[in-house]
């Protein structure tokens, strides 16, 4: 996997193509898995919608946000909880973001099912010593229809607690999911 690239070092233009190339991607691994749908729209990936992410209070639409809960330090939480893909959705995510002054968040590990296979193991500190917030890779992480998402967050040696909000660290996985038309609004 080529390493994951600070937005400041790269220009509008290549983000959009970045997207659109995702999107362009996702679209031909779905129709080449359904040819008898006729039509394939994309749209941003959503936390509780899309990836079941129940960490820090989520619970259904009306909080459908990024989030964990604590962090202790040292030890993995489970963000994405092993969320079986509809056989109609393909995911590709190629960015995270981690909008928090002070994030914990070190490593994030993108797996299959229960951790039976290993898609990408992402080392986010170098966000932090270049104060850039967000990094995108052009190799996206690709899950196809009825697969497991498992995503797993490791926070540094110290840890953190929730603040306010309830949440310790708002870590944004930056994708497009794609779904037949009719299914999905896209943007």
């Amino acid at each position: 996997m080529r390493q994951l690239i600070p937005v400041s070092q790269t220009t509008p233009e290549q983000l959009d193509k970045l997207r659109e190339g995702v999107e362009a991607n996702l679209i031909v691994n779905a129709q080449r898995a359904h040819p008898e749908v006729k039509e394939w729209k994309c749209r941003q990936l959503l936390p509780w919608t899309d990836l079941v992410i129940v960490s820090a209070g989520q619970a259904g639409n009306l909080t459908d946000f990024w989030g964990c809960t604590a962090l202790v330090a040292s030890t993995a939480l489970v963000y994405v909880p092993n969320t079986r893909l509809q056989d109609t959705q393909f995911v590709g995510i190629y960015g995270v973001q981690i909008r928090d002054a002070n994030p914990c968040v070190v490593k994030i590990i993108f797996q299959t099912g229960a951790g039976a296979s290993t898609k990408a193991n992402w080392n986010v500190e170098m966000m932090y010593g270049s104060r850039e917030p967000h990094l995108v890779t052009p190799e996206y992480i690709y899950y196809g229809g009825s697969e497991v998402v498992l995503v797993t967050l490791i926070p540094d040696a110290v840890g953190k607690a929730v603040g306010a909000d309830g949440v310790s660290d708002h870590v944004l996985l930056e994708g497009l999911i794609c779904m037949p038309a009719g299914e999905v609004i896209s943007y």
